[in-house]
């Protein structure tokens, strides 16, 4: 009986140091797991610069820093699908659409207002504002290569797409990821705040799908 209870109480101690090792793992991968959300490329010269939408005015921020700098002489957004928003001037509102106001940002920080173009889309999803650069791309065949412009957290899901979905196009075409260094996303503390925990997982799950239904076809 002695060595049956001297048998239990080890392998309790056991289990105790497993799960305590898991834990510490746990612990010390979610940095990592954090920064693998963000894709940062150094900024080279390029014939245009992508913001996708999504956010607020942060993105296009980033975006005027990198025109200002002379990365790029074109800013290109796909409008956005804002739910509501065709009923509501149906009914006589009058209020300028979310891509319109991202626009004015860039307008009203100096970029010519030429140079900021809006493709109709009403995307609702990264794929479809990926789908839509593309589509334009067929049409302006001397672009070979964008900066994509997003948030830190969704920076890396999006270059993923967008190098996927510009496969077809068949010719080489460079696609760097720069997102915007006024999202405050905290990669390498990411679970500690309520809203940056919210978006790494909201991102994750948006991977996995990417993955499964994009690459995969499951």
């Amino acid at each position: 009986m002695r060595n049956d209870r001297v048998f239990f109480s080890k392998k309790i101690i056991v289990i105790l140091l497993i799960l305590l090792g898991l834990l510490m793992l746990g612990r010390f991968s979610l940095p990592w797991l954090g920064r693998v959300l963000v894709a940062g490329d150094e900024p080279r010269q390029s014939d245009l610069l992508v913001v996708l939408m999504g956010s607020g005015p942060d993105r296009m921020l980033g975006a005027v820093d990198l025109y200002d700098e002379g990365y790029a002489e074109s800013i290109l957004m796909v409008r956005n699908n804002v739910r509501g928003y065709d009923i509501a001037m149906e009914k006589g509102a009058d209020i300028p659409h979310n891509s319109e106001v991202i626009k004015m940002v860039a307008v009203q920080l100096g970029v010519p207002e030429d140079e900021v173009i809006i493709l109709p889309g009403d995307a609702l999803s990264t794929q479809d504002e990926a789908r839509h650069v593309r589509d334009y791309l067929v049409e302006h065949g001397d672009i070979d290569s964008i900066i994509i412009v997003t948030s830190k957290y969704h920076s890396g899901r999006a270059k993923k797409i967008f190098e996927k979905t510009f496969e077809s196009l068949n010719r080489d075409l460079r696609v760097l990821s720069c997102p915007s260094e006024y999202d405050d996303f905290d990669a390498d503390e990411w679970w500690k705040s309520r809203e940056d925990l919210k978006r790494g997982i909201e991102e994750y799950m948006k991977l996995t799908v990417f993955c499964l239904y994009e690459q995969f076809k499951l």
